[in-house]
């Protein structure tokens, strides 16, 4: 059952990003996207095998503005860094390195409304769980994604 649900997943949002023309790092994070979430949400990790790759390939899209690419990486990664030292409980490690990666899709104007989406997809799940508790991986990819083929 979860094959067929991953698989309608990704398929969903590939014929979107088709329709649209969007992005490569759109096809990246549907791809990644999906099987980082299922992860995520059943384990509670983002394993670096895939989250370290998945941010190499989206500074790979953005070569033609590759420092911008670099910047909006750093900045958005640097603010998750920054909650993870405040307050460790609300964000784990494997979410810092994914907002790392994440960031380099992003142009800088949308770290903002990426970090305000995520945070509203992160709180949706939490209620459809009916959890206090939930990973924020699923947020920021969701959020990430929308942005970049929307």
């Amino acid at each position: 059952m979860t094959t067929v649900l991953l698989a309608s997943a990704l398929g969903s949002l590939w014929t979107v990003a088709a329709v649209l023309d969007a992005p490569p790092s759109s096809f990246l994070l549907a791809w990644f996207g999906i099987v980082l979430a299922m992860i995520d949400l059943r384990h509670h990790r983002l394993p670096d095998a895939l989250t370290l790759p998945l941010g190499a390939a989206l500074l790979l899209t953005r070569l033609p503005g590759l420092g911008a690419a670099v910047l909006s990486a750093l900045v958005f990664g640097g603010a998750h860094l920054l909650v993870r030292r405040l307050r460790p409980a609300y964000m784990g490690g494997g979410d810092v390195k994914l907002a790392f990666g994440l960031g380099a899709a992003l142009p800088l104007p949308a770290l903002l409304p990426a970090a305000i989406l995520s945070s509203a997809v992160t709180l949706a799940v939490a209620a459809l769980r009916r959890r206090r508790a939930v990973p924020h991986g699923p947020g920021l990819l969701a959020a990430t994604w929308a942005l970049t083929t929307l």
